[in-house]
């Protein structure tokens, strides 16, 4: 259940990754100061989306960039530049300025996730990989807690400043715990181009990762945009199925991970797919509170282990100085996998029903792991 070695550099990276993604998080609760501000719901919806349009697009230059020229210069860069966009909402009411901090947000996201994750990889032996990915990320579930939970509180007796203010402390954190990362020189390589990050991701084995990664996007998106507005409308409390998400989630990847076998993990994962595309298959039954308990254990049991899993299966055996460039490719799918997919939920809710658009998320996860099984063949 334990990794076999801790160091510094990875426990660095676990926390400074933790209080990033508290900054990170606050910013959910934007829309409520771009609707004090009086904006309309289009575009608080599409400063909102800029953010992930940002990171999707900027993914191959930013992890290029970090293999380049090392993970713990650019994490600095991505620290600095989260803390001056988050202080200057205070100052700036402008849309277009908005979008820009929003922009500027999204490529610190895919430049500070991608490297805090490569560093974390690459300070774990490769039977350490699974259960060390696993308790890495189990870290930024908990940072949703400190981040909206406790921001809402603070908007609510304070105001906006205040809010501001405390999204961004955790990044002046995160940036303290960085300044104490060890990096060798071998860490960078000024030889790496971006169209490199395209080059690494053609390979058959690689793409098949990231095509599952897509498919658990997609069903997570799904989910975790609209089953909100889909049990309210049925007047079912949905603040049970967050809160067992967050607890499942975590104690999952902190003790179980470790007891699934290293043989044959991407067969596991497909088998995590079918049983996660199954719990949402069937999320159009819930009607009651009892049903939606039973969905707020099941279905992040089937997801909490897929993504660590994918990662280590993603990074062991790999160069360190590829690292970067896979932890994009792989975080670029899931956004891809969230932000494209959920767009296309959306129509198929508005032209059919919550009920259709659930069932065809599912059916198209099965049919996702069909299309692997048969390429593998």
């Amino acid at each position: 259940m334990y990794l076999k070695k801790l160091n510094k550099n990875f426990l660095l990276a676990t926390f400074s990754n933790c209080f990033f993604f508290v900054n990170f998080s606050c910013f959910f609760l934007l829309p409520l100061f771009l609707d004090n501000l009086g904006y309309t719901k289009t575009l608080i919806g599409l400063t909102m989306s800029s953010f992930g349009i940002s990171s999707i697009l900027l993914t191959p230059f930013c992890s290029s960039l970090i293999d380049r020229y090392g993970k713990k210069l650019l994490s600095l860069i991505a620290l600095f530049l989260m803390i001056i966009s988050s202080l200057s909402f205070i100052y700036f009411d402008n849309f277009f300025v908005i979008i820009c901090l929003r922009i500027i947000q999204g490529a610190a996201f895919s430049i500070f996730f991608n490297a805090s994750s490569a560093i974390a990889s690459n300070n774990l032996d490769d039977e350490d990989k699974q259960y060390g990915l696993s308790f890495f990320s189990s870290f930024t579930i908990f940072s949703y807690f400190l981040g909206p939970f406790f921001s809402e509180k603070l908007i609510t007796s304070y105001g906006f400043e205040e809010f501001f203010v405390y999204s961004s402390i955790f990044s002046v954190l995160a940036f303290l715990l960085i300044m104490n990362l060890d990096e060798s020189p071998s860490d960078s390589k000024v030889q790496i181009k971006v169209s490199s990050f395209f080059k690494i991701i053609r390979d058959e084995k690689i793409f098949d990762i990231l095509f599952a990664n897509f498919l658990v996007a997609s069903g997570f998106g799904v989910v975790m945009n609209f089953v909100s507005l889909y049990l309210v409308g049925k007047g079912l409390s949905v603040g049970y199925f967050f809160a067992g998400y967050a607890i499942i989630v975590s104690l999952s990847r902190i003790f179980l991970s470790s007891y699934i076998r290293q043989s044959n993990l991407f067969p596991k994962v497909l088998l995590m797919l079918l049983l996660f595309s199954l719990t949402i298959f069937f999320i159009p039954a819930i009607n009651s509170l009892i049903g939606v308990m039973a969905f707020s254990i099941l279905f992040p049991a089937t997801y909490s282990l897929i993504y660590p899993i994918l990662s280590s299966i993603l990074m062991i055996g790999r160069d360190h100085s590829i690292s970067g460039r896979l932890f994009g490719a792989l975080n670029a799918s899931f956004s891809i996998g969230v932000n494209l997919m959920t767009l296309f939920y959306g129509l198929i809710a508005d032209l059919y029903s919550f009920e259709s658009m659930f069932r065809f998320a599912s059916l198209l996860i099965i049919a996702g792991v069909v299309l692997i099984l048969i390429q593998r063949r």
